[in-house]
């Protein structure tokens, strides 16, 4: 009788150990927010139309861009509208584009609309836009409470969001580029493949040069900014400097290829900085 007594009694601490380590995990993940985007149309139309096939594809992109979401879903088609993070209540995800808004709140996101042109989301304009979400240039009455804010690509969402907080130690956590890449001029080459990244380049390698003949290092390893986390408010202005200087650097240079950027300008931020290997914190699509 003592021994199933005793053996109760140690199930049942068990078990309320295990239901009190819930609720203070719950409870932290009320103070976090995730924040991702999408600017632009959902399809994207071909920039220039001077053949048959690109005439095709624009008419293809025009009639998705008004289908129903649901529609596409049962057609197969993959949107960019990803499912919120599993268990996370303060989901916020931003964009210019108003007919997003019903599969937004449907996959479990808090809609923020941001006034803007709509153009195709991979243009120059759409890649901009997206940066102020990435780099908290945007009103914070959604987020102020948060003692940390996580921002995802819509390509590169996570539910890993407590390990990411665990893994972030120092008040910015990001991954290295899967790619090793030891210096800005890796990033830079990769760059001119994309027409958008390529247009300013000229100006961008002007900007890194000066940069360097005043004391940055172009040895740097170049990590990842589709996953960025922000610990808050420990670090807060420290952050919010860096972030500046990322987000300034992109629209005076008209350049969304904030990875070059980032290298080269958080370099004296490497106190608050913790970057992982790409592999430790996983996405749902792998990227």
């Amino acid at each position: 009788m003592a021994i199933i007594l005793s053996g109760y009694i140690v199930v049942s601490i068990l078990v309320l150990s295990a239901i009190n380590h819930r609720a203070v995990k719950e409870d932290q993940m009320k103070n976090v927010a995730v924040l991702s985007c999408w600017f632009g149309y959902k399809f994207n139309k071909p920039l220039r139309v001077n053949s048959f096939a690109a005439c095709k594809q624009w008419c293809y992109a025009t009639i998705k861009n008004i289908l129903p979401f649901r529609v596409l879903d049962a057609l197969g088609l993959v949107s960019i509208i990803p499912p919120a993070p599993n268990n996370i209540e303060n989901c916020y995800f931003y964009s210019n584009n108003k007919r997003l808004k019903k599969e937004v709140l449907f996959k479990g996101w808090h809609f923020c609309f941001i006034e803007s042109d709509i153009d195709n989301g991979e243009s120059i304009t759409s890649s901009l836009l997206a940066k102020k979400v990435k780099f908290l240039q945007i009103d914070d009455t959604n987020f102020k409470h948060a003692e940390h804010i996580v921002y995802m690509d819509s390509r590169r969402i996570s539910d890993d969001i407590a390990d990411i907080i665990k893994l972030n130690k120092k008040g910015i956590l990001l991954r290295y580029e899967a790619r090793f890449k030891p210096t800005i001029w890796h990033e830079v080459e990769d760059a001119k493949g994309q027409e958008r990244y390529v247009k300013h380049m000229d100006k961008t390698i002007d900007f890194i040069n000066t940069k360097l003949e005043k004391g940055y290092c172009a040895n740097n390893r170049v990590m990842n900014t589709g996953i960025i986390a922000y610990s808050m408010p420990s670090k807060d202005r420290q952050i919010k400097s860096l972030c500046d200087e990322v987000y300034n650097a992109c629209i005076m240079l008209e350049q969304p290829e904030c990875q070059i950027f980032w290298c080269l300008l958080s370099q004296p931020y490497q106190h608050i900085l913790h970057a992982v290997e790409a592999t430790e914190i996983k996405t749902r699509s792998g990227l």
